[in-house]
């Protein structure tokens, strides 16, 4: 599929394009990655508003400080800041139980994050599919895409 089909797709046939995915590689792992709503529109439409609410407004994407460590990048009226730090590491996939990379917040982070789980996995070299996942009873068994791209 297409990144322009991806971006308007289903829930359902963006979950299929995710199962068929590479886990993302250390080696891939580096700088800023722009951040980027897919799917049905009114998850494209609620989904940075449900962010800013969850205490992420100006959400611009995600850092990698490193192949295991990454940040938020937020962007407001004060500049550019980071929030929210990342562990990044191999689990097995709440989505579909095969080999994937999540970016897991503390166990300390502020409500909901300590709870949210994202996975990501290779669309190409610079373009990674992202699916959050909510890790809590019935949560845990729905998933919401997005897309993150490399920028300089």
């Amino acid at each position: 599929m297409q990144m322009d089909s991806l971006a308007k797709a289903s829930l359902s046939q963006i979950r299929e394009v995710f199962k068929n995915l590479d886990p993302v590689s250390e080696e891939l792992r580096q700088g800023f990655f722009r951040a980027s709503f897919i799917g049905p529109w009114w998850l494209r439409v609620s989904a940075m508003p449900s962010i800013a609410l969850s205490g992420l407004g100006g959400w611009q994407g995600k850092k990698f400080l490193d192949p295991f460590h990454a940040t938020n990048i937020i962007q407001n009226k004060q500049g550019v800041s980071e929030k929210l730090h990342m562990r990044c590491s191999a689990v097995t996939s709440l989505i579909d139980g095969k080999r994937s990379v999540a970016l897991q917040y503390r166990d300390d982070a502020v409500v909901p994050w300590r709870w949210v789980i994202d996975e990501m996995r290779t669309l190409d070299q610079n373009t990674f599919l992202c699916m959050t996942v909510i890790n809590l009873p019935v949560l845990k068994h729905f998933s919401f895409p997005f897309i993150l791209s490399r920028e300089s």
